[in-house]
């Protein structure tokens, strides 16, 4: 019996890893009888898969995304997905993520920090990445007044309903909760804008200069897109990219000094913890690969988390290692028309709170090895962390 067909979301979310490399190596294209889906797993495959829409479209019928969710951009292609993605990207391009943003990251990852600058033990995640990504998503996105609670239950009720190929009942019961108060929220977001435009993503969304405006529904369900991925991805990377440079003092050191090394420890980090590790895809037509065929109709995953690993394209891949020569080749953001929009606010963030902890916090070290959990959405639940402390009239330059 091939190796995948018995796979289940369970066996793959304590740590996918091993089970990829055997994928990789005996059944690069497998087909898993409990997922009801092929499983993609070599680098350049997951290349070929993402940059052939014609064969492998981003709509997969019945779709779990679409169930949690609704109809959002990463499940289209072509024109739905040109429209939809017009009208949300403006606020999250390079430039007005520097310009209307940074100076708002700054300012929360400090009053984080001060926070944890009394506190000389602490969980990173709850104490300061989960926080901090959750208010500045919701900064962006244009509902400023959620709490931090309110974003990570409906999190991960909507990254629940992504996973829920046992069709578990009680998680459908959990993400139609988290669809209504969003949808709830949204409406009054809407009705605000409306009156006065601001640089926030439901503005843009509402004032889109596109022949069909979207309605209150498209735009309820890209905020729900980017409550499920905008989320996790940085608090995912910030408390990962912090562990593992605080593993190492050398490294630590180089990412406060060098911008350059910060920046490659950003892109290392999405590579070795991939954040969302896959892209599902729809055979639009019938596809052979060697000895095995795929049907039109048949549900696939590109898994970019077993890609960013291959041994084929990065060396020593399970090593943390940001001096490697292609670091910039991984596939944590997607390709093509599909490359996430979310991933310059998510640098921003890592780039404003990685040193600032650093320097803040002396001594800033690891004390227990983080559990790590999760397949289609990975990273430490948890990193307990101690500082040595510093006088309370000493303090980061402002």
């Amino acid at each position: 019996m091939p190796f995948a067909a018995d796979l289940t979301s369970k066996d793959l979310h304590a740590d996918p890893h091993p089970i990829y490399r055997v994928l990789r190596d005996h059944e690069p294209w497998a087909w898993s009888d409990k997922l009801g889906l092929w499983l993609v797993s070599r680098y350049d495959d997951v290349v070929f898969v993402d940059q052939r829409p014609d064969i492998f479209t981003a709509h997969q019928d019945n779709s779990l995304a679409e169930r949690a969710m609704g109809v959002v951009m990463i499940r289209t292609d072509g024109d739905v997905h040109r429209r939809l993605r017009s009208a949300v990207d403006g606020p999250l391009r390079r430039r007005n993520v520097r310009r209307h943003w940074s100076a708002a990251l700054e300012s929360t990852a400090h009053e984080l920090a001060e926070r944890l600058a009394a506190q000389p033990a602490f969980d990173l995640v709850s104490d300061f990445a989960a926080p901090f990504a959750a208010r500045a998503l919701m900064m962006v996105v244009g509902l400023p007044d959620t709490s931090v609670a309110q974003v990570v239950e409906w999190s991960g009720a909507f990254i629940a309903g992504l996973a829920n190929h046992e069709d578990d009942q009680a998680v459908w019961k959990r993400t139609t909760r988290a669809r209504t108060e969003v949808d709830d929220l949204v409406r009054e977001a809407i009705a605000r804008v409306r009156a006065q435009p601001d640089n926030t993503v439901i503005s843009a969304m509402v004032h889109a200069d596109i022949p069909e405006p979207l309605d209150a529904e498209e735009i309820a369900a890209q905020v729900r897109l980017m409550i499920a991925g905008g989320f996790n991805e940085p608090w995912h990377a910030l408390a990962t990219l912090v562990w593992q440079v605080c593993a190492q003092p050398e490294l630590a050191a180089r990412v406060v000094r060098e911008p350059a090394a910060l920046d490659a420890a950003i892109e290392e980090t999405m590579r070795w913890l991939t954040p969302i590790g896959a892209f599902p895809r729809q055979l639009a037509v019938n596809y052979a690969v060697g000895d095995v065929v795929l049907r039109a109709g048949d549900k696939l995953l590109a898994l970019a988390g077993a890609a960013n690993r291959d041994e084929r394209v990065f060396s020593d891949p399970d090593t943390f290692d940001i001096d490697r020569p292609n670091l910039n080749d991984h596939l944590a953001f997607s390709l093509g028309a599909h490359y996430c929009l979310g991933t310059y606010l998510a640098r921003e963030q890592l780039r404003t709170a990685v040193p600032l902890l650093l320097t803040r916090l002396p001594g800033l070290r690891v004390t227990r090895t983080p559990d790590l959990s999760g397949w289609m959405f990975r990273g430490p639940q948890s990193v307990m962390m101690r500082h040595d402390g510093i006088p309370a009239d000493e303090g980061v330059a402002r």
